[in-house]
């Protein structure tokens, strides 16, 4: 496992996915390059660039750049990116429709963006497309996930997270009040990949099943949310890793990656980080116990439900494993956060 220093600041870094066609790599002097975002930053500052030399041993040669783009009207109004996917020439970054630690539920939080792919590679100032959900997102995916029996919300869970915030819509009169509602689970999003059909899939840190497994939606309509401002997120099938996490050691997404084909690359962790006063760990401390590791499934053309996975590798100690990106020739890369940095490690296999 080769170990790389980002040196990123903010030193949040989330997700992972590969950009960019042979012929770009080959123009700038690159044989791989990924993208993640960081989590401390406003959507429209929080892409980073990560690129490696070509011919160049993969336990050198590696670069990070920030790359900031314009979001125009809503500049300054999002945050909490966690997740980035590639598809059709667009880079795609998620935020995590979550809250602070303590809650409540944030707005801005809730959004998706998009930005041309090889404008990412020119330099420059691209132009980045958002779309703000103001919990519509939240709403689509507690609505698919109604008839799954779910790990409870937790007491305080939902006095921080949801009547907080039911509570803060009706006081400021927000024109999100009402899509939030006293049932509901909060939905913290921390990976993403796109099917073969063109659905955005969806990888939950929280919440997981009553018995630990992690869920994964589909959100069906990504280029119809971008090319009509009157569109409201629709979401499908609900997955689960069946042989993932359990009650003793309740297990999320952390990163999604894929080549096609429906088959699918993750890492999977805890609930949310110990020692950072986390209520979804007060109110579930087991939440803390699962341990990070890279898992592969893949996924029938049926209409959702469970499915199996194959383990490919255990982190140990390692626990915040945040995103994964498999390359050309079969290498996983992932991006981890350590203490006071950002690591890039390879996993190289024979």
């Amino acid at each position: 496992m080769h170990a790389t220093d980002l040196h990123l600041e903010p030193n949040e870094a989330s997700d992972l996915c590969r950009v960019f066609t042979p012929d770009v790599l080959a123009r700038h002097g690159w044989d791989r390059a990924f993208v993640t975002v960081l989590d401390e930053a406003t959507a429209e500052d929080a892409l980073a660039l990560l690129v490696h030399e070509a011919g160049v041993p993969l336990d050198e040669g590696w670069s990070a750049r920030r790359v900031l783009t314009d979001a125009g009207v809503n500049a300054g109004r999002t945050e909490d990116a966690e997740a980035c996917a590639a598809r059709d020439g667009y880079v795609y970054l998620l935020g995590s429709q979550f809250g602070k630690k303590a809650g409540p539920l944030a707005a801005k939080r809730s959004w998706i963006a998009r930005v041309d792919e090889q404008a990412l590679a020119d330099g420059g100032r691209p132009a980045l497309e958002v779309v703000r959900f103001r919990f519509g997102l939240h709403r689509a995916i507690n609505d698919v996930l109604a008839d799954v029996d779910l790990l409870p919300v937790g007491r305080l869970g939902q006095e921080a997270y949801v009547e907080a915030t039911i509570a803060r819509g009706r006081l400021k009169a927000k024109s999100w009040d009402g899509t939030v509602r006293p049932a509901d689970h909060p939905i913290n999003i921390e990976a993403a990949e796109f099917r073969d059909n063109g659905n955005l899939l969806l990888g939950l840190r929280y919440p997981v099943t009553a018995d630990g497994h992690p869920l994964l939606v589909e959100l069906e309509n990504v280029t119809e949310l971008f090319e009509d401002p009157y569109a409201v997120p629709r979401c499908g099938n609900v997955w689960i890793l069946g042989d993932v996490g359990s009650v003793e050691a309740p297990a999320g997404l952390r990163g999604l990656d894929t080549h096609g084909g429906d088959r699918f690359d993750a890492v999977i962790g805890d609930l949310d980080a110990s020692g950072k006063s986390a209520t979804v760990l007060a109110d579930h401390p087991e939440g803390a116990r699962a341990d990070s590791e890279h898992v592969r499934f893949e996924l029938s053309s049926d209409a959702g439900g469970v499915v199996g996975s194959k383990v490919i590798h255990h982190f140990g100690d390692v626990r915040r494993v945040e995103g994964i990106a498999v390359d050309q020739d079969g290498h996983a890369h992932y991006v981890i956060d350590e203490e006071g940095h950002v690591a890039l490690r390879t996993l190289v296999f024979d």
